[in-house]
């Protein structure tokens, strides 16, 4: 579960920001070259570029992705909502290394749906306790659901996303939120159909209605069925919808064609370069 990835610091824009300039000058940096070339703290220069990889920015070998090359390029504040939807979507899609991330936001981001922080707690060690065999320790845990809450809350995170609110110390509601775009949507279905699905062309559509990839992004089957609709307008997918089980097929399986869509049909000739 990898569970302290975070060093008790939320996700930061603005600090992973710094990590992504480095990337993209040089890319497969080391950790001495933050040190040398960026304000951060030591204790960030592990976080950030952790946090990096696990929202879908960096590979491996410290390598912009795909992904990590458009946001570098149109939005290296990630300021734009599409932007943060899609690094939520990588901090909690279910095949991304933070399985307890994933676990909390299909668990609890419900809209009109209210918790406390003791109840995230309580919830993650029976979690971790099932998928690990071992317990953990309390103060971890406290620790990740402080850095989990806070991603969504501080402006230096995913706030303008609007997907929780404090109201009160401790207590959180989840409001109604505006979907996502077709786009985001787009590339999201693209990955997550390369990671669960591979080379089918068909998969069937409850499949994707589930928590597991339309929690995601808080949808429900109405709110799914729509922006497949969109999409399928868009010439991303085709649907057959005659009888069950319904099926989609994905027409367009390169996230590319979404990205460039999403960041207003800009073409980065350069992109291949930097997906490695």
């Amino acid at each position: 579960m990898n569970l302290t990835f975070h060093r008790t610091f939320s996700f930061s824009r603005s600090s992973v920001m710094k990590v992504l300039d480095i990337a993209q000058k040089n890319p497969g940096f080391r950790r001495s070259e933050l040190a040398a070339n960026t304000d951060l703290g030591t204790i960030y220069q592990e976080a950030m570029p952790r946090y990096a990889k696990r929202a879908g920015l960096l590979n491996q070998k410290n390598h912009l992705t795909l992904f990590g090359s458009f946001v570098a390029e149109y939005d290296p504040h990630m300021e734009k909502t599409g932007t943060q939807w899609l690094l939520h979507y990588h901090l909690s899609a279910p095949h991304q290394p933070t399985a307890f991330w994933h676990h909390l936001v299909t668990r609890w981001f419900i809209p009109g749906n209210t918790f406390t922080a003791e109840q995230l707690v309580e919830d993650l060690m029976i979690f971790l306790q099932h998928h690990t065999g071992k317990t953990p320790a309390p103060r971890s845990v406290r620790s990740t659901v402080t850095i989990f809450v806070g991603t969504y809350l501080k402006s230096d995170g995913l706030k303008r996303l609007g997907l929780l609110e404090e109201t009160e110390k401790g207590t959180y509601r989840v409001p109604q939120v505006a979907r996502p775009s077709v786009w985001v949507l787009g590339y999201a279905l693209a990955d997550y159909w390369q990671a669960y699905y591979g080379e089918r062309l068909t998969v069937n559509l409850d499949d994707l209605i589930g928590k597991n990839f339309a929690g995601l992004f808080l949808l429900g089957e109405e709110g799914l069925a729509e922006l497949l609709i969109e999409l399928k307008q868009e010439g991303i997918i085709d649907l057959y919808r005659v009888a069950r089980p319904y099926q989609v097929v994905l027409l367009q399986p390169s996230p590319e064609f979404a990205l460039k869509r999403l960041y207003n049909n800009k073409i980065y000739d350069g992109i291949h370069a930097h997906y490695l």
